[in-house]
This record gives C-alpha cells, structure tokens and sequence, in this order.
C-alpha cells in the first residue's frame, strides 16, 4: 500500500476529523495517531517519532503554531514534515506557519485526496496510478 512504513501523527481537537484521517490514512497503510491536544500531541511525537505530522492550529490547550517549532526540532536537521489542517483561511496565518515551519497549509473544509497528495509529496511516496488502468 501506497503508505505502508509510515508513521503519521494527527493533532486535531475535532473528534470527527481525526476519525476520518485514522479511517483514511490506515486504508493507503500508514500506522496512525492521533491527539486532542497540544501537550498531548507533542507527547505523542516526542515518544512514537512519527514520519509526518497533520497539525491543527485551534487547539483547547496551546495553539498549533505555539508547538510547530517545537514538534520540527523534534527530528534531526528539523526535517519532520508538518502539514497544517486549519479552519483560519487569513493570510497572515498562513505566513506566520510557513515562517514557524510548516512544509503545507491546508485549509478545512478539505477534500482528502489532496491532503493525501501533499502527504505523498512531503514523504516521497509515488502514488500507485495502476488502480485505473488497462
């Protein structure tokens, strides 16, 4: 499957959205966790080491972008993926997490095969393009 061996961490207060990226990213193959929390995010992070990080900003604890550099210098050279799943459409959000860190910014609503692709894109996976063919 498109991402067996890899480990990724979700960070999202919205018990639905965390459900449907369980249900969705162990379907592709990838190992999945998820936190409620900021603190209990970074707690996550700091013991499962995952490959890729799916963090939202409007936390009930910290705000994301309190803990994007943090969770960056959790991997070697601070070459942990994060990819930004956020409600806040403002541009200046959007700079503010580019500038902390962030490899992406996704706004919610979001369609998940493009969350998938821009996952693809930050672990170097080819996406399997044989389903269709033939």
């Amino acid at each position: 499957m498109m991402l067996s061996n890899k480990h990724i961490v979700a960070i999202d207060d919205t018990h639905s959205i965390l459900t449907f990226l369980r249900i969705s990213l162990e379907a592709l193959g990838a190992t999945f966790n998820g936190a409620a929390t900021a603190s209990g995010g970074m707690a996550l992070c700091e013991t499962e080491h995952p490959d890729l990080v799916i963090l939202d900003l409007g936390l009930p604890d910290h705000g994301g972008l309190d803990i994007l550099p943090r969770l960056k210098r959790l991997k070697k050279d601070n070459d942990l993926p994060i990819i930004v799943l956020t409600v806040r459409k403002e541009q200046e959000s959007r700079d503010l997490a580019e500038k902390l860190g962030a490899d992406a910014y996704i706004t919610k609503p979001f369609i998940m095969d493009d969350l998938i692709a821009v996952i693809n894109e930050k672990l170097g996976v080819k996406p399997n393009r044989s389903r269709n063919s033939g």
